[in-house]
């Protein structure tokens, strides 16, 4: 299955979607959005992936996100059936109770399918300020 110009930009339009889902705490819609292998990496704590079946049963239960925006989407297709997007996640949420609110730097990676696009990763970190070295690094690039 190739993927044309047409569905890398649809794929763009698929992780609102599926935020939409998470808030609505739609487990069906939710189940069908993430891929059988999905997993959710947490810099702070990158050696412990949240595997699929427990992201599944928080995001339902005590992870409650009452608002929710991406800013700065760019994607990268890496082959005709995967893409890259990374985005800053803005959202209030709170998880069991305590408050999760905030900015979130978040890569997912895209996977299409039979069935549409599936998300099989995702990446999320805090962002943070552009130092010197990147400073630097962004000027060597002009």
């Amino acid at each position: 299955m190739r993927a044309t110009r047409a569905g890398f930009v649809a794929v763009q339009r698929v992780p609102r979607q599926g935020m939409e889902e998470w808030m609505g705490q739609d487990r069906t819609a939710l189940d069908r959005f993430l891929a059988p292998d999905y997993a959710m990496i947490v810099s702070t704590v990158h050696t412990h992936p949240l595997e699929r079946c427990n992201w599944l049963g928080i995001a339902v239960d005590a992870y409650v996100c009452t608002r929710f925006e991406y800013e700065g989407i760019h994607g990268r297709r890496i082959s005709a059936d995967l893409v890259a997007m990374s985005a800053i996640a803005d959202f209030d949420a709170t998880m069991a109770g305590i408050d999760r609110s905030g900015r979130y730097f978040v890569t997912d990676l895209w996977r299409r399918t039979d069935s549409g696009w599936q998300v099989c990763a995702r990446y999320s970190s805090r962002p943070g300020e552009a130092d010197a070295s990147v400073r630097a690094l962004l000027a060597e690039a002009r």
